[in-house]
């Protein structure tokens, strides 16, 4: 795999291939705020794998519904990603979760 510095200066030539590869490179180096930065654009222009990338990734930050969406604009599989994070307790109200004892 190419270096972070050779991803992000291929990132920085707007190719959404580019993007991508940065995109989940920076995820995977736990950087997930970054990572959206970088793979919004990518998602944007239509990059199926960047948009699937993005939405793993916003849902690593909790941002469930933000990444519903971005599962929608990624065919039948996503829309079934979208409907399963939407169908799914809030994890506040899951028993046991921080803050609610558990009965």
């Amino acid at each position: 795999m190419p270096s972070q510095a050779e991803l992000r200066r291929a990132a920085e030539t707007g190719s959404p291939q580019a993007l991508n590869q940065y995109g989940v490179r920076l995820r995977i180096d736990g950087r997930l705020e970054e990572a959206v930065e970088v793979l919004t654009p990518a998602a944007e222009s239509g990059h199926q794998d960047a948009t699937a990338n993005l939405a793993l990734t916003l849902l690593s930050l909790g941002r469930g519904e933000e990444a519903a969406v971005w599962f929608e604009r990624n065919g039948p599989m996503g829309e079934t990603m979208a409907r399963r994070i939407r169908e799914r307790p809030d994890d506040d109200d899951a028993p046991g979760s921080s803050g609610r004892p558990a009965h």
